[in-house]
């Protein structure tokens, strides 16, 4: 816990006569967006169901195991009736317009966006429905009730939004550009705590439908990230059946990444200048992953050089991980630990408080 924050934004849904306290703000901002929410969930909670054993052996399982339940809990919340799922709090717009404390933050944060019959949201109900499936896994030991719960809004969730097809709504912040990949995610997990086979039907369909560009899901150039779930949900499909179509798509990504995809002087892959480092250290996961199935060194090799990259062996010899090494950035884009506000650009200041563990992009 950090003794320079303190509970906020405890109004919260009181708008729709709820209570949408908790979860996460996003970035350095203080919007809860529902797409980048369900995706870190849902990474963060595949990364200790697959390494528990990494995490148990460091000390950090417990901590991990909180963090998911903060999730959790929070979109438990947001799912109220088997037909609905709030998914977005704070107008990102009037939210930008400020730059302080959150715990100081004037104004109404109105719950702006609802998933239900009416209004389509397959791409955020696909990845939520993902998020719950795997804490029920990871939870199913410690505390089933809670688990069961999980399950059963995991199941509600990918019902709306696999039989209510369509795009969620959102004001120019997470463009979704496809909502397959996040079905495909979801129905794989049910699959796999299920063993329904109607749910690998389903997945095996959704995750070959192109997104809006019309990219080929089977020649994928980018990496896993919140509006790209193809790669994650093919390696899942892939220990499941093995398929030679998934193993081939899976590959043609890496290969393109490992060997065509621009690379800086020092080393690293450069897919967009926006959270680049994000990107690959995400590639970086997916390689370690196909690496456990196939031991082919060059994967870990490859993730070992990112990752290296990004905790100081660059050219800048600095940590981009803040606290950890000797040096590293000290001006995050984060409002609570920047501590100051707009006024006299003080906001452009080193921050006040040290942000420990954060990756800058």
């Amino acid at each position: 816990v950090f003794d320079w924050r303190g509970p906020c934004h405890l109004d919260d849904g009181e708008d729709v006569g709820l209570d949408l306290t908790g979860g996460f703000h996003d970035a350095g901002d203080h919007v809860k967006f529902g797409l980048p929410q369900a995706y870190t969930a849902s990474i963060l909670g595949w990364s200790l169901y697959k390494y528990e054993d990494v995490f148990e052996q460091t000390g950090n399982k417990q901590k991990l195991l909180s963090t998911l339940k903060y999730f959790t809990d929070y979109l438990l919340k947001c799912h109220p009736d088997p037909d609905t799922f709030y998914y977005q709090v704070g107008d990102g717009g009037d939210d930008h317009a400020y730059w302080g404390a959150p715990e100081e933050q004037p104004g109404e944060r109105p719950t702006m966006f609802a998933a239900n019959e009416a209004t389509p949201a397959s791409d955020v109900l696909g990845l939520t429905s993902g998020a719950l499936s795997i804490m029920y896994l990871n939870y199913k030991d410690i505390d089933a009730v809670y688990a069961e719960r999980c399950l059963q809004a995991a199941k509600e969730l990918y019902q709306l939004g696999s039989n209510n097809l369509g795009y969620y709504e959102e004001s120019s912040f997470y463009i979704s550009y496809s909502f397959y990949d996040d079905l495909a995610w979801a129905a794989s997990w049910l699959y796999i705590v299920e063993g329904d086979g109607l749910y690998l039907e389903d997945a095996e369909n959704f995750v070959l439908q192109q997104n809006k560009k019309g990219e080929d899901p089977l020649e994928n150039r980018w990496t896993m990230c919140w509006d790209n779930m193809y790669l994650p949900a093919m390696f899942k499909l892939y220990q499941i059946t093995n398929k030679d179509l998934y193993k081939n798509a899976l590959e043609y990504n890496l290969n393109y990444w490992m060997n065509s995809l621009e690379t800086t002087p020092g080393g690293l892959k450069y897919l967009d200048n926006w959270g680049v480092l994000r990107y690959a250290l995400a590639e970086s996961m997916l390689a370690l992953l196909y690496y456990g199935e196939t031991g082919d060194e060059s994967l870990r090799e490859f993730a070992r050089s990112q990752l290296d990259y990004a905790l100081g062996d660059n050219p800048a010899n600095m940590s981009y991980v803040i606290g950890f090494g000797d040096t590293w950035p000290k001006h995050p884009h984060h409002r609570a630990a920047n501590g100051y506000t707009y006024a006299n650009g003080d906001n452009q200041k080193e921050a006040k408080h040290l942000l420990l563990g954060a990756l800058v992009g």
